[in-house]
């Protein structure tokens, strides 16, 4: 029976590292508005800090601000997660190897926020959850143009974009008004898509919810601004000045006009919603773009699944400045990330359409495992024919978009051909799949050896995941999580 606590989201995840000035600016910003709609979520902040000192920081800014609220804030840190890695080894029998993995990543590996991430996945089990970075603040702001009704797309990425050229314009642009943000994501996370009008014979459910975002655009580079549509390509290119700051800027505004479903691997977890009453999938531990893969998996091997965009915006505020490289579009091109390598080992892979969402996840993890154990110049061969896919897919849309707009106006259609003749070149590149952020001091061969045993891990961290999300249930029932109270 579906009551009106399991339709509610009760946990707040923070997910940070190293910084705790503004995870006290983030998390007293969310906890402000649950105060203002009368909410009392449980605030779990996973930290993904490497050493226990820097943890030893964070728990005690925690726990100053915990002393002057009335909420509760519990906290994973390095001690904690060693602490229930142990715990889970030994509920489990999975390998101390594949739980450390899941849980702290790879120590030859400069990010590890998958990890994290990954911890607040198996501290949260059977709840909704609103996950958010510390370097996002709880302002709630609505969309330009904003419609009430729920609209189903086919479409990959139904948001639209407006550039600025600084903070100052991105937030005079999204009018703040006042509202329960846990109650906008509980208009569709978790709910079967048949609960709403127009969802024409679909089935599922929404089990990502993602709100829209003024501020710093969490982008890798601005290629992806290069195939914009409609409103977003208008606003984008109306005039060489306004196309010229966009390309540096990494301030906008993006969002949904109205509550929009679709089935789609779309995700970026800056603030995200998602439904872990699922057997959702691990996030890829190491590097950038896990959320990139996270996206993919949900949607390829979690059945029925669809993602919620909300038309409402948070801000996100990293500390230091960003901004492109003006060369950035096309530069990016030139070379792959191992987040790359793994959608590209991914896409192909055809499982079991009977298969149940446990089997889907370790038929995927010993197709994955089984990659990265062929002889270096096979996996090299595998990867470089499935990335030149990709590339062949992204150059295609590429040359459709310069017919569709008749190659105007000339200073978009200049970056948009030096974008295909990088992606084209790449097929003449012998590194070209050795992730450049995997490089040491420019050592293409370490990262040659390191990128196909991190595909075999990830790939036996997938078999194992659904025995690592029973057990640490099992751990849950008696009082064992990830985090603890402060």
């Amino acid at each position: 029976m579906t009551t009106a606590r399991s339709r509610s989201v009760t946990v707040v995840g923070i997910v940070t590292r190293d910084r705790e000035t503004s995870l006290a600016a983030c998390l007293a910003s969310y906890l402000a508005n649950c105060r203002r709609h009368a909410r009392s979520p449980e605030f779990v902040v996973a930290d993904g800090s490497a050493g226990e000192e820097n943890g030893a920081r964070t728990r005690a800014a925690l726990r100053a601000l915990a002393a002057t609220i009335d909420a509760t804030i519990r906290y994973a840190g390095p001690a904690e997660k060693r602490r229930f890695a142990d715990a889970l080894v030994r509920e489990s029998a999975v390998s101390g190897e594949v739980v450390a993995f899941a849980l702290f990543g790879d120590r030859r590996c400069r990010l590890s926020t998958g990890a994290n991430r990954n911890s607040l996945l198996l501290d949260t089990l059977d709840t909704l959850v609103l996950s958010v970075d510390d370097d996002t603040l709880c302002r709630t702001a609505v969309a330009p143009t904003q419609q009430e009704s729920v609209a189903f797309v086919s479409t990959d990425d139904p948001t639209e974009f407006w550039f600025f050229p600084d903070r100052r314009g991105a937030l005079e642009a999204g009018r703040v008004v006042e509202t329960d943000l846990l109650g906008c994501h509980e208009e569709l996370l978790g709910r079967p898509v048949t609960d709403f009008a127009g969802a024409a014979g679909l089935t599922g459910r929404v089990a990502i919810t993602l709100p829209g975002l003024v501020g710093d655009s969490g982008m890798g580079s601005p290629r992806y601004f290069l195939t914009l549509g409609g409103g977003s390509r208008e606003r984008l290119l109306q005039s060489p000045d306004a196309y010229q700051s966009a390309m540096r800027s990494r301030e906008v505004l993006r969002t949904v006009p109205q509550p929009t479903i679709a089935a789609t691997a779309f995700c970026m977890t800056t603030f995200f919603g998602f439904d872990n009453r699922l057997l959702l999938p691990p996030f890829f531990p190491v590097e950038r773009n896990s959320d990139g893969i996270f996206g993919l998996m949900v949607h390829r091997y979690v059945a029925g699944s669809h993602v919620g965009f909300i038309p409402w915006l948070l801000l996100h505020a990293p500390p230091d400045p960003r901004a492109f490289d003006r060369d950035e579009a096309w530069t990016e091109a030139e070379g792959v990330k191992i987040a790359d390598i793994l959608i590209s080992c991914i896409v192909p892979h055809a499982g079991s359409a009977d298969a149940g969402g446990a089997a889907r996840f370790q038929q995927l993890g010993k197709y994955l495992r089984d990659l990265g154990s062929l002889p270096t110049d096979d996996f090299e061969a595998f990867v470089g024919a499935a990335q030149q896919l990709r590339n062949l897919a992204a150059t295609t849309l590429l040359e459709t978009r310069l017919r569709e707009h008749r190659a105007l106006p000339d200073f978009w259609a200049d970056d948009v051909r030096r974008t295909i003749d990088a992606l084209r070149k790449t097929a003449t590149k012998s590194d070209y799949i050795v992730p450049r952020e995997l490089r040491n001091a420019d050592d293409a061969n370490g990262a040659r050896r390191l990128t196909p045993q991190l595909v075999s891990k990830f790939g036996a961290l997938l078999e194992a995941w659904p025995a690592l999300v029973e057990a640490a249930r099992r751990l849950r029932t008696n009082g064992c999580r990830v985090s603890e109270p402060l």
